[in-house]
């Protein structure tokens, strides 16, 4: 069951708020104690990693799955601070990831002994024993952790399951019923409570839980051996910060086959018990219509190894229903660009004669019809470019071998495509299509000329059978003109080149010479003398 990371991310740093202060919680009225009373081991040393800062990191290890690093980071922090619960927990998370069951018990076993009654640790106690094959030893320790923390809906989750799992029916759908209260929506619940009405013989009441987790969750995975849990954060926040460790917790997948009668001659199987294949067949229907056309394939095939004849009117819980399973199946392959195990499942369903000669018949003309007609994706082109030119590049996908591609009249070159390769250029619901049967071819043209304005870029794929050939992709392209070169910038005006070097002469500044004297004025003749004025008359 996927959580959001932020959601992960909040409870965490709400749990982290009281690591500072040990294992027990303050009383709510306390106040917190002065910054200056903390002794100086309390702040780390610059460089030094904290308690909080290696919880934080072991906490996302956990949510990706590095559950080797997880283990580090939290016994980094169990270094510095022994008698911390939420790091000794931590290790116990990050051995149940790596399935240490040993390693596991050991861990809670600390983590207990610092804070028996944290109902975090007594549920984590319980999940370990269940998932290792202890049901009842896992009830009592379940059922403790859901009476200490009211808002702990995993721990009345799995009180479900392991109720369900000894044959206590009725405890086991009021558990699951209590958790619901806290939770309508969670859509595991909501799928163990439909196997547990099945196996009471509540029919409409089954397939109506079974549908709503689905049309909640469409990938909700059941519990495999191998994987029986996953870890997420809790789905109800709880009371206060103090009341949680601020760690993901381990949480149930949900089963079909936790679900069992208690054995003995009076509840063997009756005509109203409702069969396991009907529920996975139901359930393969759902997922039809979420259009989760590869887990339909996976929920149809298990429905398919439990019954494997179809029937028109098969009874279940004294009704009538019709079971059609190749009919679902070639729907389901068809979708997925499988057309060969299409067909296979069509005749199939044909030589069998229960499914309705009309739907084979639309049926088997869409498969013939689209399994002649290759897909082409195109890598992503830019809108608008000022390049002169670009490379085209893509795949084609069909179930024969592409013989050559054009890409505006030229010719691409081509070679075999990887699963891989093919897988990322499809769409997330179509990546299941990359099957036995689908074969791709990457083609590619380097330096495609563009002219300025609308560039058409056609992708023409053909094949050895003519009919195949038509297909035809187009892009646009717009080329637009480089923008202007922009003016060159005024460099400052540089300084004259100074002559002070090392081992230059100085040259010693000029004095400007004096100005020449001027001549003296001439003196003014006497009054009445015999020279003549000039310009006058004598």
């Amino acid at each position: 069951m996927p959580r959001r990371r932020l959601a992960l991310s909040c409870a965490l740093i709400a749990g982290l708020t009281g690591v500072a202060a040990g294992p027990t919680a303050a009383p709510r009225g306390a106040q917190p104690p002065a910054p200056a009373s903390a002794p100086a081991a309390a702040v780390p040393a610059p460089g030094e990693k904290s308690t909080r800062h290696l919880l934080q990191a072991g906490s996302l290890a956990i949510e990706e799955g590095s559950y080797q690093a997880a283990d580090s980071r939290f016994r980094e922090a169990a270094d510095i601070d022994p008698r911390l619960t939420q790091a000794w927990f931590g290790i116990a998370l990050a051995a149940i990831g790596r399935k240490d069951h040993r390693g596991a018990e050991k861990a809670l076993r600390t983590a207990q002994e610092l804070s028996p009654s944290h109902p975090e640790v007594l549920y984590a106690t319980g999940v370990v024993e269940f998932a290792w094959g202890d049901p009842r030893g896992a009830e009592p320790a379940l059922k403790s952790a859901a009476d200490a923390d009211r808002r702990l809906l995993e721990a009345r989750y799995a009180v479900g399951i392991a109720a369900a799992a000894r044959g206590d029916l009725t405890a086991a759908e009021s558990a699951l019923r209590e958790a619901l209260k806290l939770d309508g929506l969670h859509a595991a619940t909501r799928y163990q409570l439909g196997a547990v009405l099945a196996r009471r013989g509540d029919l409409d009441g089954s397939v109506g839980e079974l549908s709503r987790a689905l049309a909640r969750e469409p990938a909700l995975r059941e519990a495999q051996s191998d994987d029986p849990f996953v870890f997420a954060a809790r789905d109800v926040a709880p009371s206060s910060a103090t009341a949680t460790l601020g760690l993901p917790l381990p949480v149930l997948r949900p089963s079909l086959a936790y679900a069992r009668r208690r054995p003995g001659p009076a509840t063997a199987a009756t005509a109203s018990d409702i069969p396991d294949w009907f529920l996975d067949y139901q359930m393969a229907l759902e997922l039809e219509d979420a259009g989760q056309w590869g887990d339909a394939v996976d929920t149809m095939q298990k429905a398919l190894a439990l019954k494997d004849r179809s029937e028109g009117l098969a009874v279940v819980a004294g009704r009538l229903v019709d079971y059609s399973p190749h009919l679902h199946l070639a729907t389901d392959f068809h979708h997925l660009g499988n057309f060969r195990e299409a067909f296979l499942h069509l005749n199939i369903a044909k030589n069998e004669g229960n499914a309705s000669p009309d739907a084979l018949r639309a049926l088997s003309v869409l498969v013939q019809k689209d399994r002649l007609r290759p897909r082409i994706y195109l890598d992503a082109l830019p809108d608008r470019t000022s390049a002169e030119a670009i490379t085209v590049r893509g795949v084609v996908v069909a179930d024969e071998p592409v013989q050559r591609v054009e890409i505006s009249g030229r010719e691409a070159t081509l070679r075999t495509a990887a699963a891989g390769e093919v897988a990322e250029r499809l769409p997330d619901s179509e990546k299941a299509s990359v099957r036995d049967g689908v074969q791709g071819v990457v083609f590619e043209v380097s330096n495609q000329k563009l002219l300025e304005g609308t560039n058409l870029i056609a992708v023409r794929p053909f094949f050895r059978n003519p009919a195949r050939d038509g297909d035809l992709l187009e892009a646009s392209v717009v080329r637009v003109p480089p923008p202007p070169a922009a003016p060159p910038k005024a460099e400052p005006a540089k300084p004259p080149p100074s002559s002070n070097k090392p081992g230059a002469h100085k040259t010693a500044p000029r004095t400007p010479s004096p100005p020449a004297p001027q001549p003296a004025p001439r003196p003014k003749p006497p009054a009445g003398s015999g020279a003549p004025s000039s310009g006058g008359t004598p």
